[in-house]
């Protein structure tokens, strides 16, 4: 099993599954890429086992590709919902400053339904 695996469209599962190497974390990057290819719109759900983090520098690259595409991003990403174990870990992962960062709604969901509910509400809404 790849450590990040991503299916379906519009509505685009995310799993984390273990920690993430450096190349897994690029691979990432150009699978999203291929997202932002299809100029079409579509939401994130995201879940993320325990200790599935990056390096520093993937983190790295992750700031500056999610900075490069945020005009792009803003255009086709309806939002993310993040999948958490608890309102704390919510909060955490889904602070007031990642939600200023990125251009597109992010809420964080304490169960796989409910995120799923969100993501296809959201990729089915137009952006005014």
């Amino acid at each position: 099993m790849n450590s990040i695996q991503m299916v379906g469209w519009p509505v685009v599962t995310v799993s984390f599954n273990r920690p993430a190497s450096d190349d897994d974390a690029r691979q990432w990057l150009v699978d999203l890429s291929g997202l932002l290819a299809r100029e079409q719109p579509f939401s994130l759900i995201i879940q993320a086992k325990p200790n599935s983090e990056f390096s520093p520098e993937a983190r790295r690259e992750l700031g500056l590709w999610f900075k490069e595409n945020r005009i792009t991003l803003g255009a086709f990403c309806r939002g993310i919902a993040r999948v958490v174990l608890s309102e704390e870990e919510g909060d955490r992962v889904v602070s007031d400053n990642m939600k200023k960062a990125m251009p597109f709604p992010m809420v964080s969901c304490l169960d796989f339904d409910q995120a799923r509910d969100w993501a296809i509400e959201r990729c089915h809404q137009t952006i005014a």
